[in-house]
């Protein structure tokens, strides 16, 4: 995966149930994610869409939000009957594709597609962020969750998740987990997993998961937070000790930190489709409808289980609250963990 990009969420959950919820500047405008569609309410939806809809990605070609956007794009088109334009915009951790969204026309024929690091870390990551998520977007819909998974390399001492645990509060400060980065995904995790467990274990940042794989490879690190790890762990290359959130298809039988001595414990990413603010709720709807519909064939299904997502559909009220909950509980993490952003 790219920085940033982790793995899944049950509804409405952001990181660890035990974080306290706050409410801020952003939070009071919580429902601004989906009231943004009301005025336009009366947009025709027999004439939408009239022309060809671009979705943007916040992020370059190839890495996990791209692939999502390209799994949906074809038979979104299908759907809708008008081509749906893949356009990626990365940059910024994210920050130029999704300032691109919310300054294009509200007419209902741009979609933007994001993640927890684009429209959550990157409000904390970055100063002057040119849009407010919860007032510059709309939400449709969510597509799709993840796991991230925790790994390290068959020789680790540690065979499981729990033995692992033994091992880390035995010795304090021993372990070094490596991450994609400051504030990415797999950074919050390791913050939220050493809270919630008690643990003492050494970040060791990158910048990207590349990186941060090579030198697990390479016995540099113990451990790697980080969702580019899959494909090694499919090979035999590097052993899959737990998963942050739901059981992955593509690894059922590796257990969730929750199912391996941290009860509760449950971090993940999810992604969703996202307008600018005043698009016509018709539009919204068609979008969110044909998603829905989309979410339950057994081919989408199938193609989002084996690039490791899990399929993740919702109203766009629903969208909006997840949102919402999982912005007060990673500001509260960051918070209490003092995570800087490089």
């Amino acid at each position: 995966m790219n920085n940033h990009n982790g793995r899944p969420l049950r509804s409405g959950e952001g990181v660890t149930s035990g974080l306290i919820q706050r409410r801020d500047v952003f939070g009071a405008a919580a429902l601004g994610w989906v009231s943004a569609m009301l005025p336009t309410a009366l947009y025709a939806q027999s004439n939408y869409p009239a022309k060809a809809v671009s979705l943007i990605v916040p992020n370059p070609p190839g890495g996990n939000t791209d692939i999502l956007a390209r799994i949906f794009a074809v038979p979104l088109a299908r759907a809708i009957g008008q081509p749906v334009v893949v356009d990626n915009r990365g940059g910024a951790g994210g920050v130029i594709g999704m300032t691109a969204a919310s300054r294009a026309p509200a007419d209902g024929h741009t979609l933007a597609i994001g993640n927890l690091s684009d429209l959550v870390v990157s409000r904390y990551a970055q100063a002057n962020v040119p849009y407010d998520p919860a007032k510059d977007f709309v939400a449709v819909t969510t597509l799709a969750k993840v796991s991230i998974v925790v790994t390290a390399l068959p020789s680790f001492p540690a065979k499981s998740f729990q033995e692992f645990l033994a091992l880390a509060k035995a010795h304090p400060g021993k372990y070094k987990c490596g991450t994609a980065g400051n504030g990415t995904m797999g950074h919050l995790c390791l913050e939220a997993l050493q809270a919630a467990a008690g643990l003492d274990i050494v970040h060791v940042p990158y910048r990207g998961g590349a990186p941060a794989l090579n030198d697990l490879l390479g016995g540099h690190i113990d451990l790697l937070i980080d969702g580019s790890a899959l494909s090694q762990v499919k090979a035999g290359k590097l052993q899959a000790l737990a998963v942050t959130a739901d059981r992955i298809p593509v690894l059922p039988n590796v257990p969730t930190i929750g199912e391996s001595g941290v009860p509760s414990f449950s971090f993940g990413n999810y992604w969703g489709l996202l307008m600018p603010a005043g698009s016509p709720a018709a539009a919204v709807s068609r979008i969110q409808s044909e998603i829905k519909r989309l979410l339950e064939q057994s081919e989408i299904r199938q193609q989002l289980e084996n690039a490791g997502f899990f399929p993740y559909g919702s109203t766009p009220a629903e969208y909006a609250q997840a949102l919402q909950k999982s912005y007060d509980q990673i500001g509260q993490l960051i918070k209490k963990a003092k995570i800087t952003f490089d």
